[in-house]
């Protein structure tokens, strides 16, 4: 399966709004879906507001599946880019991506601690309908997704391949020509 980001920090193209509520899986074309996501400019100040308001979502609803889907927005949308961040190259496919912005924020270690800290929160409604929207694709689209998992994995030994067979070929070509000739 692949999910893209959206390249551009413009609000149209990464989301309707800038709502962190506005999340979602977003068909691009007949084989890629988007994952849409408000941007967030990330430093040590918005982090621990986050934090917070993380924390009182948490205290203030008792359970979330009860819950009108704005009062778990934040968990939802923290949680969501928690499962993105498993590596430094993550955070920086973020910022490259421009769902992460700012260049005075917190450094690609620190983002990562920040939301590697975030995989254990309960889960949103927001949370729930995105990761239900990615199964819906990854179940409509499991050929594409096998395909391109394989070639993703394998792609320097397909090139690879197709450089030794495009050579062996040439070389055949010109051993016939020569033949030929003589």
């Amino acid at each position: 399966m692949h999910l893209s980001l959206p390249r551009s920090a413009s609000p149209s193209q990464t989301t309707k709004s800038m709502e962190l509520i506005d999340m979602g899986l977003s068909q691009e074309g007949t084989l890629f879906a988007e994952l849409s996501l408000a941007p967030l400019t990330l430093d040590c100040d918005l982090a621990s507001y986050l934090l917070n308001m993380e924390a009182l979502e948490l205290c203030m609803v008792k359970s979330f599946s009860k819950a009108p889907v704005e009062d778990s927005a934040v968990c939802s949308y923290l949680l969501l880019l928690a499962n993105l961040v498993h590596r430094h190259e993550d955070v920086h496919q973020l910022r490259e991506r421009g769902l992460l912005q700012g260049g005075g924020g917190l450094t690609d270690e620190e983002a990562l601690r920040f939301f590697t800290n975030l995989r254990n929160m309960r889960h949103g409604r927001c949370y729930n309908r995105v990761m239900a929207q990615i199964e819906i694709y990854k179940e409509s689209r499991w050929k594409e997704a096998k395909v391109y998992a394989f070639y993703y994995k394998n792609k320097k030994t397909i090139a690879a391949v197709v450089t030794g067979i495009g050579a062996l070929v040439g070389i055949i070509g010109t051993l016939l020509s020569i033949k030929k000739s003589l």
